[in-house]
């Protein structure tokens, strides 16, 4: 019940905060200007500071578009950073590991990371050569998909097969047509997605195509701009604790 997992509001981005008795990863840091405003600077930052947080043990950039990487600059400018992985594009950063499938460690109150995607194999377009994050808190799941597309759905469930379930699924490519298939939702059988888009944006996100398939298997569904961040917890084993911060901080005139 210790562990935290925060998707953040940052508008059509994705920035993800693991907390867990002091310690933090960050997937992924929002879009904007990475030489100038960008919403690390105005919601990632601030968030990890109002979490005490001097720190972080881990930064995953999920792949190299600027809505997953603006804000890795500043990021990196603000705080100390632990171990820094990245996806589709290694040359980003001297520094950076490339998330590699399989690849996992453990922080020790138990909180275990691994990838599972990309394999290492050439030829995938950015989106797809997203990494791919399961966060198992002992007590609950949680699968971060980055941008994947259906293709590399499909090839992560042939692989990892049961592997893949997760109570909470970050969806796809913030809802895109192009993701969350319904044998993807099958193969992961999420109790809770989370959907980090922001209103009336240019791409359609998300797609009524894929909210219409969470619908017909019953998963409760989050959004961003909605809710503003959602905040998932497993107080109970196997069942996610989620509460959105507009619905828990209603103002008087409502």
């Amino acid at each position: 019940g210790e562990t935290s997992v925060t998707v953040l509001d940052v508008g059509q981005g994705t920035a993800v905060v693991v907390s867990d008795r002091g310690r933090r990863l960050l997937y992924d840091t929002g879009g904007g200007n990475p030489a100038g405003a960008n919403m690390a600077q105005s919601v990632v930052l601030p968030f990890l500071h109002r979490q005490g947080a001097s720190g972080l043990d881990a930064l995953v950039i999920s792949h190299g578009d600027q809505d997953h990487s603006a804000g890795m600059p500043s990021v990196i400018r603000s705080m100390p950073v632990g171990r820094l992985w990245l996806g589709g594009s290694e040359d980003m950063v001297d520094r950076a590991l490339p998330c590699e499938s399989g690849r996992a460690w453990s922080w020790p109150g138990g909180t275990r990371f691994q990838f599972l995607s990309p394999a290492g194999r050439a030829g995938l377009s950015s989106n797809d050569a997203s990494c791919v994050l399961l966060i198992d808190t002992g007590s609950g799941r949680v699968l971060l998909a980055g941008d994947i597309g259906l293709r590399q759905e499909y090839e992560l469930l042939r692989y990892w097969r049961d592997a893949l379930s997760a109570e909470v699924l970050l969806v796809g490519h913030h809802g895109s047509r192009s993701s969350t298939s319904q044998a993807w939702l099958n193969g992961v059988s999420p109790r809770v997605a989370i959907l980090n888009n922001a209103y009336g944006n240019r791409f359609g996100h998300p797609h009524p195509e894929v909210l219409a398939r969470l619908e017909k298997q019953g998963i409760d569904y989050w959004q961003t701009w909605a809710s503003g961040a959602v905040t998932v917890a497993f107080d109970t084993p196997g069942v996610p604790q989620t509460s959105g911060w507009r619905r828990a901080s209603e103002t008087w005139w409502k």
